[in-house]
């Protein structure tokens, strides 16, 4: 194995440095040990022997640590020091992990804005086995700053944390970028991108699953349930019935009873039925919306929620519908979203593995791989059924809908 070269050392502005001797002759060692020492390798195939390696690290920390005393207020100094701590963990250097933190501690006192304190900070979590934590300050990180004003460095370690993290949307996005900054790919951030890559299945109209359609944990309280095949999370409240989670015919269907409510006669329980489809060629929204309701009339409405630069509402009447408990009083809203540069993103949260559902007609297995989503433009029917009886509290459950539904 070859040595790799990596840029974290050529992230310390050297000229900001104490001229100190020991610090110079430090700098200059950890930066011909940080090819071997900059992550941590299951197995040693390099010509320096990883006991060799550890030693100089030892070395060069004793002297960094002693400067740091001498000069306090020298941030560069700092952040050298939790740096090559960082790269002693990896080789196995006793109390290089306190080290490390101490130092990235004293440095963020000295400027708190600087990037390169919670950048170094959240590739070390990662490497100590924290992905979760150090995704989140990545992601902060990504959050508070231009993509193009962080360096090539940094979303080569976004990339390994965001996999350890299991985001490989997140992975993708920080490939985009590095070849957007003409950074220099390493085999391990092309190891990265190639699992990202295989962790996604494309769609197939003529072969697919619905039963890996929808997943979603069911452990208590409000129920999230997601579909990346259709680009669509909701929640679901504990008290609700789930009538069906299917696909038929390539479009994403979910029904469910909200409720139950008290109504003229009986308790009722209001529907919420959401389905997603690509549209049929030259279909417009507008005509891909009467389809599912051509029952009844229907006028236009205000949306109390639109996820979408343009939404269709209606609200309907259907006479007769429940009897004693009044007419139908339909509501849809309809939209249609584009297929989004990175399908999957918005989804993923760090180390956030899908749990089994409790026994009942709905389980939520963990797929082998993600499912993708459906290609190109999609059309979103969002359709609340309830009688007059019960339409207060069914709009409020509507509303509830509305308000907690993602779509990317």
């Amino acid at each position: 194995m070859s040595p790799l070269l990596h840029a974290d050392i050529t992230a310390i502005q050297a000229d900001r440095l104490p001229q100190d001797t020991a610090v110079l002759a430090a700098l200059g060692d950890a930066r011909e040990m940080e090819p071997y020492s900059h992550v941590w390798w299951p197995e040693w195939n390099f010509p320096l022997s990883k006991k060799d390696v550890a030693k100089h690290l030892n070395k060069d920390l004793d002297s960094l640590t002693h400067a740091l005393k001498k000069y306090p207020e020298n941030e560069e100094l700092a952040l050298l020091t939790g740096l090559v701590a960082r790269y002693g963990y990896n080789v196995d250097v006793k109390g290089s992990q306190d080290v490390t933190l101490s130092a990235l501690s004293q440095a963020e006192i000295i400027d708190p804005m600087d990037v390169r304190v919670p950048w170094f900070r959240a590739t070390f979590k990662c490497e100590t086995l924290q992905p979760a934590e150090g995704e989140h300050e990545f992601l902060s990180l990504e959050a508070s700053h231009q993509w193009d004003r962080l360096p090539p460095a940094f979303w080569i370690d976004y990339m390994e944390c965001a996999s350890y993290a299991n985001m490989p949307a997140h992975v993708l996005r920080a490939a985009y970028y590095l070849e957007k900054l003409h950074g220099v790919t390493t085999p391990l951030s092309n190891t990265y991108l190639n699992k990202a890559r295989k962790s996604f299945e494309p769609f197939d109209p003529k072969k697919y699953d619905p039963r890996k359609t929808w997943l979603g944990p069911a452990d208590g309280g409000n129920t999230p349930i997601t579909s990346t095949r259709c680009g669509i999370r909701f929640q679901v409240s504990e008290s609700w019935k789930i009538d069906a989670l299917d696909m038929v015919d390539g479009a994403c269907v979910a029904t469910f009873g909200t409720g139950p409510y008290k109504a003229v006669t009986g308790t009722l329980r209001p529907e919420i039925m959401v389905l997603v489809q690509q549209p049929k060629e030259g279909e417009t929204l507008d005509e891909f919306s009467k389809k599912f309701l051509s029952k009844g009339t229907y006028e236009p409405d205000t949306p109390t929620r639109c996820h979408a630069d343009h939404c269709i509402a209606l609200k309907g009447e259907r006479p007769g519908m429940y009897g004693e408990n009044g007419n139908g009083h339909p509501r849809a809203v309809v939209f249609e979203r584009d297929e989004p540069a990175f399908p999957g993103l918005i989804f993923e949260t760090p180390s956030d593995d899908p749990k089994p559902d409790k026994p009942g007609p709905f389980t939520f297995p963990k797929p082998d791989q993600i499912q993708q989503r459906i290609p190109g433009k999609l059309y979103y029917l969002v359709l609340l059924d309830t009688a007059a009886s019960t339409e207060e509290p069914a709009l409020k459950d509507f509303d509830f809908f509305l308000a907690n539904l993602i779509v990317e």
